[in-house]
């Protein structure tokens, strides 16, 4: 019987008995049909020499928001499959506070277009909490509709996990809904740890099964641990604005933990990392980089061993899900999987030199020839126009009054922790002028501003932040988790004003104002992604990029970075369209 593809002298790695074998690959409609030594009298359609090249299974990331790409489902795919990746596990969330059950399809259309498998859970919380103001809402209905999908694994990461845990807003009904129907629930739990955790992982039945089955939000060696032992699965993050892999894989190493409940994935990836350092490949390598520093393993074991978190490890999660809907499994190079696989020059560099997706050849050389639609050429129009606010915004708007009498009144702050998303709440003294409360740019203490920006209010809440770098201008942005209300932080009333205008008049996206110059990118799908490709978007960014270096900020991903800071579910100070939240005790708190 002919076969779709012969792929002949590669070295074939086989991720769970961690070993190389010399063989051939005979694919068929694009499953892996036999692994060994291709006979000569057999036919193919193509036939491709592998030289000596390793090939592993497709990388998998087992969690992100495509949204933080700031690229449309299809362009991202286009993109990150250069990079190996050929499967990906997304929460659209970001879409669906904005557009709702609209923005969902978005996804779930573009994924039958896209060349990879991009598989879509149900975002369960929409809006997050009652902290704050969204676009839109997802209700039980919209979860019993959806999960009969056949690209929905199940319900997307349960954030508001003081609801679960107290037993209230409907929470634990989804989760219930969905583990019942026999689908997956991701969870999202930082910090928590003893008898909450055990309330959480159960659903509240406290009856030693999981229900809530992953975190991703794990940061710390401990943590995570006890979370294995509950029966979750740990993504060991390696983002743009969160690395908490480079916390807890060198300790689960040195102390040679199983790794079989660990994975890895990206979360938030911004679109420079994307397009310069890549998708799980850059994962991969880093966490072979770990490995070996903290293990007597030699190169070839260890980069086994990163690939398995990128490849096996997450599929074994998924494997409920595939059974499910009869999904060719993936993640190990076996008879009767999905032909997804990778060719790499050496495990020593791990250059991706080849991707194949479905038994077809869609990179070479880090260069997508997939064909397939272009993305540019899609219809946005139900997804554009989506700032409504007010026309207006004058420097005063973002004064912050002060009535007291003390000259350098104790003020709350929020501090940005490095490489973390997560934030520490501090008192700081802070100078008082003519009535108002003033930031200081020379100990890196900003002025933030939330605006509502869905329903044309403009009503907006005031604080400052520490850690974005900022010492001139001001930046602005329609993406702040997870509501994507309007964002600008600076150091100049007038230059925020400006930027938050700017916002207005080109429907969303990003902007910097500094030096008297508006530099912007809009982002004209929901206010969160572009209509263009990779390499058009990218130009475009780095303008912008280049723009926010003249602020003073330093950080990798200065944008990324503010966007969290209005997330009223990850400890422990931020701030959202109504005020500032402490998340500890999920309640608004007063600034001074």
């Amino acid at each position: 019987m002919k076969y779709s593809l012969i792929i002949k002298g590669g070295n074939v790695i086989d991720v769970r008995k961690r070993r190389i074998i010399r063989a051939d690959l005979m694919i068929r409609d694009g499953i892996i049909a036999g692994i060994g030594k291709a006979k000569r009298h057999e036919k193919t359609e193509n036939l491709l020499d592998a030289g000596g090249q390793y090939i592993a299974p497709g990388f998998i990331d087992s969690h992100l928001h495509i949204e933080s790409s700031l690229l449309s489902p299809l362009a991202f795919a286009q993109r990150a499959v250069t990079h190996g990746t050929t499967s990906v596990f997304v929460d659209p969330h970001e879409i669906a506070n904005v557009c709702g059950r609209k923005g969902i399809r978005l996804f779930l259309d573009q994924s039958e277009l896209a060349p990879m498998d991009l598989f879509i859970g149900i975002p369960s919380c929409v809006p997050t909490t009652d902290l704050e103001d969204a676009g839109a809402s997802i209700t039980m209905k919209d979860i019993k509709d959806l999960i009969h999908e056949k690209r929905v694994y199940g319900l997307a990461e349960m954030m508001n996990f003081p609801a679960v845990i107290q037993g209230r807003g409907g929470a634990r009904e989804r989760c219930d809904f969905v583990y019942e129907f026999g689908k997956i629930v991701d969870g999202h739990c930082p910090g928590l740890v003893g008898g909450a955790l055990d309330i959480y992982v159960t659903n509240g039945k406290m009856d030693g099964t999981p229900r809530i089955t992953s975190d991703h939000q794990v940061v710390t060696y401990e943590e995570a641990l006890e979370k294995v032992a509950k029966g979750m699965h740990v993504a060991l993050r390696y983002g743009s604005a969160a690395k908490d892999m480079e916390r807890i894989l060198p300790d689960l190493i040195k102390n040679r933990n199983d790794l079989a409940m660990f994975m890895l994935c990206t979360d938030d990836l911004d679109l420079a990392s994307l397009y310069e350092k890549g998708h799980m490949d850059g994962s991969i390598r880093r966490a072979r980089e770990i490995i070996l520093e903290n293990s007597g393993l030699d190169q070839e074991t260890a980069a086994i061993l990163a690939i398995s978190l990128a490849t096996l490890n997450p599929a074994k999660y998924f494997l409920k899900f595939f059974r499910f809907h009869n999904h060719p499994e993936l993640g190990e190079i076996a008879v009767g999987n999905r032909a997804n696989l990778v060719v790499l020059a050496s495990l020593s560099d791990l250059e991706v030199k080849r991707v194949i997706y479905a038994g077809k050849v869609v990179a070479e050389n880090r260069r997508y020839i997939g064909g397939g639609r272009d993305c540019s050429d899609y219809d946005y129009s139900a997804f554009t126009g989506s700032i409504h606010t007010r026309s207006t915004f004058l420097p005063q708007d973002f004064t912050i009054k002060y009535a007291g009498r003390a000259n350098r009144p104790s003020v709350k702050v929020i501090e940005l922790v490095k490489n973390s998303i997560l934030t520490k709440k501090r008192t700081m003294k802070l100078r008082v002028s003519r009535g108002e409360l003033k930031g200081n740019p020379e100990k890196d203490i900003a002025k933030i501003a939330v605006i509502e920006r869905h329903g044309g209010s403009g009503d907006l809440s005031l604080g400052f932040v520490k850690g974005l770098g900022l010492t001139k201008g001001a930046i602005a942005s329609t993406i702040s988790h997870d509501s994507h209300n309007l964002v600008t932080a600076g150091v100049n009333d007038s230059d925020m004003a400006r930027a938050v205008n700017y916002l207005g008049e080109k429907g969303g996206g990003m902007v910097v104002v500094v030096e008297d110059l508006v530099t912007g990118m809009p982002l004209k799908i929901g206010g969160l992604m572009s209509t263009q490709n990779c390499e058009e978007s990218v130009r475009v960014y780095r303008r912008l990029m280049d723009a926010v270096k003249k602020t003073g900020s330093t950080l990798d991903s200065t944008f990324l970075s503010m966007a969290f800071l209005s997330l009223p579910v990850i400890p422990e100070l931020r701030i959202t369209n109504r005020g500032l939240v402490d998340v500890d005790a999920f309640k608004f708190v007063e600034l001074y």
